[in-house]
């Protein structure tokens, strides 16, 4: 077997990092390194280089829990990280024990270099085995991702009752603009993690994405207005040079008709397909029963990703001994 390298990938190398990404059918835009440098957070991306060539990586976000604990994990408005592949044709036999090569080594390393570990990989990479085997635990989420190709189809192939709501939105005077202000989008986005008491915690990253994409012109806002002009609804749009996918939605429950939010994501499908050019809208995420149901009904194949976690006995001692702490403190302060 030809000599293969591991390392951390220099700045300078990130250029080729992020053509990788691009033309590899497990890359997304939340694996560019530029979308990790405007998360804000401290990483990593791991390279495996063969005969000097990258050939796979894998991008680690991390931090210390402690002096003594290093750990990955996925920074907000981050669904997808994860091993990238290079493309390479080949019979199946073959790119498949190669991957499977590849991820045993890079599973094996960072059980070397971190305490704890939790990693979303996007809905192709289907193949945790070498993980497993690592010792790694594997889990199952959901999301749905809509195929589009064409605007009709991706009518037809909503239930009745979403398009009952984007015509009933219609009739009602409301519009959506393409391309709203952040700020009220964010009004809604408040208002929507308050009636569901919950606190927005991630809002100095939101801000810090939003300034990123504006300079590399890769989302779009659609803000559902009422008559009297009002912002309502809005859905925020990102995407690659394969999919879009819908980062965040929000909604004014006072005033927002239950066609709006909708209708917002019609938009943001149609944009998807007639002015992006992609066939592919990512949902990102439907784990939530509700949420589930209102991504169900837009006609978007449910698709599963997966997630691996490990534990060293250091890190699980002291996260053993943290939730310790915590329960005995509830306790004290609430009797």
């Amino acid at each position: 077997m030809s000599a293969f390298e591991i390392r951390n990938l220099k700045p300078s190398e990130y250029d080729a990092w992020d053509r990788l990404v691009e033309d590899s059918q497990q890359g997304t835009i939340f694996q560019k390194s530029c979308w990790l440098e405007a998360s804000g957070v401290e990483f990593g991306i791991y390279g495996y280089f063969k005969g000097g060539q990258l050939f796979a990586g894998i991008p680690l976000v991390y931090r210390r829990l402690s002096p003594g604990i290093k750990s990955i994990f996925h920074p907000p408005l981050t669904p997808y990280l994860g091993i990238v592949f290079k493309e390479i044709k080949s019979k199946y036999v073959r790119r498949i024990s190669n991957e499977k090569n590849i991820s045993s080594i890079f599973a094996k390393r960072i059980k070397e270099d971190f305490d704890d570990i939790y990693i979303k990989f996007t809905p192709y990479v289907t193949d945790l085995q070498a993980f497993v085997w690592q010792g790694f635990l594997s889990d199952v989420r959901y999301t749905y991702i809509l195929h589009i190709e064409d605007v009709e189809s991706a009518w037809n192939n909503m239930s009745p009752e979403r398009r009952n709501n984007v015509k009933c939105a219609v009739g009602k005077g409301i519009c959506i603009e393409n391309g709203g202000s952040f700020n009220e989008f964010f009004s809604l986005q408040q208002k929507s993690f308050e009636r569901q008491g919950k606190n927005i915690d991630f809002e100095s990253t939101v801000f810090q994405f939003n300034r990123f994409f504006t300079k590399c012109d890769r989302y779009n806002l659609f803000l559902a207005r009422n008559r009297d002009g009002e912002a309502i609804a809005g859905v925020y749009l990102v995407w690659d040079n394969k999919r879009s996918y819908y980062i965040l939605g929000g909604y004014d429950y006072e005033k927002s008709h239950h066609g709006a939010h909708v209708f917002a994501l019609w938009e943001a499908i149609k944009f998807t397909r007639e002015k992006l050019g992609l066939k592919q809208f990512d949902f990102e995420g439907s784990m939530i029963p509700a949420v589930e149901k209102f991504f169900r009904k837009f006609g978007g194949i449910l698709t599963p990703y997966y997630t691996v976690t490990w534990q060293n006995r250091k890190a699980k001692f002291f996260m053993g001994s943290r939730k310790l702490f915590k329960t005995a403190r509830k306790k004290f302060f609430t009797g």
